[in-house]
């Protein structure tokens, strides 16, 4: 077999031109604000205050928190007090604390309450569109609910708090039967996901919601990206509908409830959202009443007094037009790579990353895929391939007929102990472990891969540790998650959706609270147009020049070359990193090579993610078209020989084959006993031997069974064919009823 050369027949791809004029630092955009007052300034309770700054280190808030927390802490009206509020904020800004903070903050008092403990009932809901930010928020809930409630030296004497205040988790993980004995013990503050949500609404008695006192709609366009809306419509229907009969209950006197509830007091929901987009502004009408629209203002500047929120729905063209930026300080780099060294330039990109932040423990990356075999694929592809003349650790490529049988036993038992591992190692990223994160993992693996990737290394625990981590992922990561130390995000397949709104929300998994990040795109020849496309959507050109001019000339990607990736990753000049990078493309064709199991995972991951590339929106596909791609040097990216366009082809092959040997079978006879195992190799050698003219052989078989006829029960030969055409005395013959 002829294998094609790395370095060959590429398309010419032009030097990317580097910007022009100095590079100035920008200062962080989502940074704790340094000159601003503290949280006691803002109103917060001293209980929250003490806790955030002893035991969470956080002493400043960021801008949002800034502009948010007064409006709950400290209204200016009674009015202003019961009005709902919309939260929109740059990715890594703090939102999380934003609402985390007020819904503490107003239950907090009630702990002086003798009467209230968690058998109260569930008085706030928050709802996340995944099941990873469900379980982020409620770690972070949890962090803060440990705050000691009483002040450090002071008198017993003092005002007392009971700990009655619980957070609980439904996110499908557990079974209905253990959320419901939950639910019916009590949990104040709930962090859900909402289909789970629903179901219990509608199918628990037991829970208890009908004191709820705030809502929560976390990442609001990602909910309705999900298509949840239909399922927020029901949950609010649900709340409202259990508040009223509980209303109805106490003004009957047929409630359990003790006296002393304010029930005149109403819902308070707040929604949270990077984007205000049409359908963002459709769930907002819906959910929202009267509500107050807080932004975070520029950094450090002084704002007019009612600059931090503004006193109307969030419609219209004004904040729907506003551009959507990562955090100033992200530097965003792309590299254009031909289709055929996708694979090693992702490595290469890997190692010069990782060995940049050697220095830092804990160091994280996170590379974004297009669908969940495609993640599933390159996560096994890294861990199982290995440098040197063997495809793989477990052994030499050119297996005997007879070990196959082992050998699929032992694939077997291998890919049940695979999807039991959360981690992984490659010899090509030395000292570091490799998750992965989607959809279709089970509930315990996608929650302890997300634990593991994000806790620091401290050596300790029955985790492997390294210096390094990276996490292959889709989209399902993209939203809301706050992990730590993560120093750079790649995104090997550009979104398929959302565009400019998800490369944002993709990047923005970096250089979050002021810290800093890099962001690297890996784009194809074909797509080179959507660099300059997604600068001008980042800047928002289509609207008017404003003041914001400056922050515009930021938004830029930077280019690099590959044969500069591939250098800084492999190391030496052009023949030297060129040898190297085939010595590694090498060992992962011979690693798919190796069993039946690879080879099939190479192709599904091939053809989903081809399928994934055709679901770009109409408005995108002049740089992103099936028909634009090498389908061949694309195969090469998957370490496939050639592209498997014939998987259909050979499937309809066999099962033609497989018609035709049935349709057969009865006529022929066997007058030979033979073994089983002869029997089966005949069978085999059979169905081998005349697969080439299956659609002959049944035309052939269809004929011959046309040409039958019954008589006495029995299939017998007419004598005639289609071909033969009677005369005129032979139809006149049979009209008057004689036989031919």
């Amino acid at each position: 077999q002829i294998i094609s050369s790395l370095f060959s027949y590429n398309p010419k791809i032009d030097a990317p031109q580097p910007k022009t004029g100095p590079k100035t630092p920008s200062q962080p955009s989502n940074a704790p604000l340094t000159s601003s007052s503290g949280f006691p300034e803002l109103g917060l309770h001293p209980l929250l205050v003490a806790h955030l700054e002893s035991k969470m280190g956080v002493t400043k808030p960021t801008s949002i928190q800034r502009a948010a927390l007064p409006i709950f802490t400290t209204p200016p009206s009674e009015e202003m007090a019961e009005r709902d509020v919309f939260i929109q904020s740059q990715t890594g800004s703090g939102k999380t604390l934003s609402f985390l903070l007020p819904i503490i903050h107003d239950l907090l008092p009630l702990s002086t309450q003798s009467y209230i403990d968690r058998s109260i009932g569930t008085l706030a809901v928050i709802i996340a569109p995944t099941r990873e930010l469900a379980k982020q928020i409620s770690d972070v809930l949890e962090s803060l609910l440990t705050l000691k409630l009483r002040p450090e030296g002071e008198s017993e004497d003092a005002e007392s708090y009971t700990r009655w205040l619980v957070s609980g988790l439904l996110s499908g993980g557990a079974t209905r039967t253990h959320e419901k004995a939950r639910l019916r013990k009590g949990i104040p503050i709930l962090v859900s996901t909402p289909g789970r949500l629903l179901d219990h609404l509608q199918n628990t008695s037991s829970f208890n919601v009908g004191k709820c006192r705030w809502l929560v709609l976390d990442e609001a366009d990602r909910l309705m990206e999900l298509g949840f809306e239909e399922t927020i419509k029901g949950i609010i229907q649900g709340l409202d509908g259990r508040q009223k009969l509980a209303v109805q209950a106490v003004k009957e006197g047929k409630s359990l409830e003790v006296g002393g509830w304010d029930w005149d007091r109403r819902r308070r929901t707040i929604l949270c959202s990077a984007t205000i987009r049409e359908d963002v502004q459709k769930l907002a009408g819906t959910a929202l009443v009267n509500p107050i629209m807080i932004k975070a203002f520029d950094i450090e500047k002084p704002q007019p007094s009612d600059s931090s929120h503004e006193h109307n729905t969030p419609s219209g063209s004004g904040p729907s037009s506003e551009n959507f930026t990562p955090p100033s300080q992200l530097s965003q780099k792309y590299v254009i790579v031909p289709l055929k060294l996708r694979l090693v330039a992702l490595v290469a990109l890997l190692r010069s990353i990782l060995a940049q932040n050697q220095a830092r423990k804990g160091s994280k990356v996170i590379v974004f895929l297009s669908c969940t075999d495609s993640v599933d694929f390159h996560w096994r592809l890294l861990g199982g391939s290995t440098m040197g003349d063997g495809g793989s650790a477990s052994g030499d490529s050119d297996a005997d007929e007879e070990k196959s049988d082992a050998d699929e036993q032992s694939s077997d038992e291998e890919a049940t102990k695979r999807s039991e591992k959360v981690s992984t190692r490659s010899p090509l990223l030395p000292d570091t472990l490799i998750y992965r994160l989607h959809g279709s993992l089970p509930t315990p693996t996608r929650l302890a891969s997300l634990r593991a990737f994000s806790a620091t290394s401290s050596g300790k625990g029955k985790q492997p540790t390294a210096s390094s981590s990276v996490l292959l992922c889709t989209s399902v990561a993209s939203r809301g998650l706050d992990l730590p130390l993560v120093r750079a995000v790649i995104q090997y397949d550009l979104p398929t959706e959302s565009g400019a709104t998800e490369y944002v929300h993709r990047v923005g998994r970096t250089a979050r609270a002021g810290k800093g990040g890099e962001a690297w795109s890996i784009v194809a020849p074909s797509e080179s147009e959507w660099v300059k496309w997604v600068e001008g959507k980042m800047r928002g050109d289509t609207t008017e020049g404003s003041s914001s001019t400056d922050q515009k000339a930021n938004v830029t990607l930077e280019g690099t070359s590959v044969e500069n990736v591939l250098a800084k990753g492999f190391g030496g000049k052009g023949p030297e990193y060129e040898a190297r990078a085939t010595d590694v493309q090498l060992s992962f064709e011979r690693w798919v090579l190796h069993r039946k199991e690879h080879t099939e995972l190479a192709r599904r991951a091939f053809l989903s993610h081809t399928r994934a590339y055709s679901t770009h929106p109409t408005n995108e596909k002049h740089m992103f078209h099936v028909r634009h791609l090498h389908i061949g040097h694309l195969a090469k990216a998957f370490a496939l020989r050639e592209a498997p366009k014939k998987i259909t082809e050979g499937g309809k092959k066999n099962n033609s084959s497989r018609v035709s040997k049935v349709s057969k079978e009865p006529h022929r006879k066997t007058n030979k006993p033979t073994s089983a195992s002869g029997n089966q190799k005949s069978r085999a050698w059979d169905i081998s031997e005349r697969t080439g003219d299956a659609e002959n052989r049944m035309t052939e078989v269809v004929r011959a069974q046309g040409r039958m006829t019954k008589k006495g029960g029995k299939m017998i030969s007419s004598g005639t064919n289609e071909f033969q055409i009677a005369s005129g005395a032979a139809l006149e013959k049979l009209v008057q009823g004689q036989r031919i």
